[in-house]
């Protein structure tokens, strides 16, 4: 992406706006949602846990882990331990009558897990022999037994069984918990980041610590926390909206404020066309890029963080595993595909080249033919065909080899998503990581996955939005051409003459309208402007309000150049009426007052009475007080030059520009187009860009155009003598006219 681009889209979202209220609201919103995303897939987990491990814990502790589990899980098991033997250094030969230890002081195995249905057995079998020798064992037993757990709770091989020597061995205490809720989850999950919280909510909530309880309020907070998160998410898109919004309004703001200074200069109408597309169609498209991009941004980068947290909370050395060779994946995948775009773009063009030489031949058929060189050709085209046909072939494998690589790219992926099922599942069977893990684990990671492909569209919407946003600066860049002068100074109304200096325009795309116009008029008189080219005839007035600054020469009013008169002086002496002109917003009275409230109805009125326009004006649904906005269809051409008439003559300027239209004009109009000109030209400058021959004979002088210079000048009936090129204009424009005018 060109630098230029880029930096249209860094200046129509520049990075202070993350600072900005919405920005800081946008990731807020979007950091409250990846905790919230993460908070689902460990709440998630703990319901599977629940599930799976049915609130059953064989907790096998040392009497260094008591304290430990005691500190995690709440419960208290010193009672079953406080009154055991202590185990001797050297025990010496063991009574006859008793030849293992009691059930509370056992050997350990070496980490080897005790199956639960090899406990009771022996528990059995000891306890038996023991109440043989003395009763007391009962005792001691019973009263080490706690709550809601099975009588062979506290249960270990013998040392002898195990050849472990007595001085060595340390007791271990094995317990069995059921019905405990989350105790399963909360003992495996203590040494992890999040265990403490765990921890501490099975400790404060009574209904974590047995099962339907815990199912009921594990249910209820993933319920809770899914609405937290759909909220969330509302309202990170509802504000992603609102800066897209925020940044189009901007927009749009300054592109309203650059057609106001560019629209005079539009003598072709094209920029226009452009402003509006820019500022309908354009920011629209680029406010809804915005948004899908700056969703994504600040959406996805914290969700994918969060995510691997999780993820690496299950377990680091998997997570580190998993996404090395996923990033392997990946990157095959995204070579396979730059790889197939070259090939087949290399392909493309040396089947274009060859078929170019076939082509070539087609276009020398006249001569080939004229000098009889038919076989020689048949024979040359055979070669070149020949070589065509190599050139589709090799296209065509070409074309091919990108599906086998694509095949061969997809058995890499499933041989590598094979491996890393493999890798998860032999440490769910070696018991390094839980099911329930198992399960947050695969969730994190495919939301992981799908958080990357969503920013990996991210360049996808910046290109859209950049190249939008650089036809819109683009625009906005332009400087116009008429600007006021410092010191500028009032300009008084043309009185005497008007002189026309050496003056010279050309469009912007280079084509001259103007060249070197030299001419004086005398005020107070009727012109007629006409040329071969519509665009010469309108630069031509445009110059007089200055919508348009001549790029040599001088216009002067009475002898005083205009370049150094304040725009508001000039158009308000210097207005140019057309049927063209858009109704405002608004009543018709705010029509003819065009901003200036302090216009009564009454003087309103009188305008519109000299402009013809009363009549139909007042037969109007509300009359002066009806509503145009909307309502174009309400007033023909005709009808909104006259209004457009009386806007003007409320004003009473010196110089009155005419602009008349092309068609829409009945006879009646007409009539009253001829009345309303007999009553404001006497007094006043006025220049006419005609459409109708009455106009032309109306005038006092007609000025001609040809190639932007004057080719002619004089009343109607000198330039049909005299002018050849204004009579074959007035031919092209008039003829089927000119006997009924007559």
């Amino acid at each position: 992406m060109a630098a230029a681009s880029i930096d249209a889209f860094n200046r129509t979202f520049p990075r202070r706006e993350w600072y900005a209220r919405l920005g800081r609201l946008t990731l807020l919103w979007a950091l409250l949602n990846g905790f919230l995303t993460c908070l689902l897939l460990l709440e998630g987990g703990l319901v599977i846990g629940l599930l799976v491990d049915r609130g059953v814990l064989v907790a096998v502790l040392n009497e260094s882990g008591i304290g430990e589990f005691e500190r995690v899980t709440g419960l208290q098991i010193a009672a079953a331990v406080e009154d055991a033997p202590t185990p001797v250094a050297d025990p010496g030969p063991a009574p006859p009558e008793s030849t293992t230890p009691s059930a509370e002081e056992v050997t350990p195995p070496p980490a080897t897990p005790l199956p639960d249905d090899a406990a009771p057995a022996g528990a059995d079998s000891t306890s038996a022999d023991e109440d043989e020798e003395d009763g007391s064992a009962d005792d001691g037993a019973e009263a080490a037994a706690p709550l809601k757990t099975s009588p062979d709770d506290f249960l270990a091989p013998a040392p002898a069984q195990l050849d472990i020597p007595a001085a060595e061995t340390e007791r271990v205490f094995v317990q069995r918990y059921e019905d405990h809720g989350i105790l399963p989850s909360v003992w495996r999950a203590r040494d992890s980041w999040w265990g403490g919280l765990l921890s501490l909510a099975y400790r404060k909530v009574p209904s974590l610590q047995e099962n339907v309880g815990a199912l009921m309020t594990l249910l209820a907070v993933f319920a809770v926390t899914w609405l937290a998160r759909v909220w969330c998410l509302a309202q990170l898109r509802s504000t992603c909206r609102g800066v897209a919004l925020d940044v189009s309004t901007r927009l749009r703001r300054q592109l309203h404020r650059q057609s106001m200074r560019l629209a005079t200069e539009d003598v072709d109408g094209g920029g226009l066309v452009e402003a509006v597309q820019l500022f309908r169609q354009d920011v629209d498209r680029l406010r809804q890029g915005l948004f899908e991009w700056l969703l994504r941004a600040a959406r996805y980068p914290w969700e994918l963080l969060f995510l691997i947290l999780a993820a690496f909370s299950v377990e680091a050395l998997l997570a580190t595993q998993w996404v090395l060779l996923s990033m392997l994946g990946a990157y095959l995948i995204v070579r396979s595909q730059q790889q197939a775009e070259r090939t087949r773009a290399l392909a493309a063009d040396r089947a274009s080249r060859e078929l170019g030489s076939l082509a070539d031949s087609m276009r020398a058929a006249k001569l080939i033919r004229g000098y009889g060189m038919d076989v020689a050709e048949q024979n040359e085209f055979q070669v070149r065909l020949k070589k065509y046909l190599e050139a589709v072939a090799v296209q065509n494998r070409v074309q091919d080899d990108p599906l086998w690589l694509r095949l061969m790219v997809s058995v890499a992926c499933i041989l590598l998503a094979s491996f890393l099922f493999f890798v998860l599942g032999t440490k769910v069977l070696g018991g390094e990581v839980s099911a329930p893990g198992a399960a947050v684990f695969l969730a994190a990671f495919t939301a992981g996955v799908i958080a990357i492909r969503e920013l990996r569209r991210l360049p996808e919407f910046q290109r859209e939005v950049t190249l939008t946003a650089d036809k819109v600066w683009r625009y906005l860049d332009q400087l116009p051409t008429v600007s006021q002068a410092v010191g500028a100074r009032f300009v008084q109304p043309l009185a005497k003459s008007l002189h026309i200096v050496d003056a010279s325009y050309k469009l912007s795309s280079g084509k001259p309208l103007l060249d070197r116009v030299d001419l004086k008029l005398t005020a107070g008189r009727t012109y007629a402007v006409v040329s071969l080219d519509p665009l010469e005839a309108r630069a031509f007035t445009y110059l007089l309000p200055r919508f348009i600054e001549p790029q040599s020469g001088r216009i002067l009013f009475d002898g005083e150049d205009i370049a150094w008169g304040t725009l508001e002086s000039i158009r308000a002496e210097t207005l140019f009426v057309t049927a063209g002109d858009p109704l405002l917003a608004g009543t018709v009275l705010d029509n003819i007052r065009a901003g200036q409230r302090e216009i009564t109805l009454t003087q309103a009125t009188e305008a519109a009475k000299e402009a013809r326009a009363h009549n139909f004006l007042s037969r109007l649904p509300q009359g002066y007080e009806t509503v145009l906005e909307g309502q174009e269809s309400l007033l023909d051409p005709g009808q909104r030059l006259r209004l457009s008439l009386a806007r003007a003559l409320l004003r009473k300027p010196s110089v009155l520009i005419i602009e008349e239209p092309s068609s829409g004009l009945d006879e009646d109009t007409k009539q009253l187009l001829d009345d309303t000109y007999d009553r404001i030209c006497p007094g006043r400058t006025v220049f006419f860009l005609p459409s109708r021959l009455s106009t032309l004979r109306r005038a006092d002088d007609i000025l001609m155009l040809k190639s932007g210079r004057i080719e002619a000048m004089g009343s109607h009936s000198v330039l049909v003598k005299e002018s050849p090129l204004y009579r074959h204009w007035e031919y092209l424009h008039f003829n089927e006219f000119r006997h009924d005018d007559a």
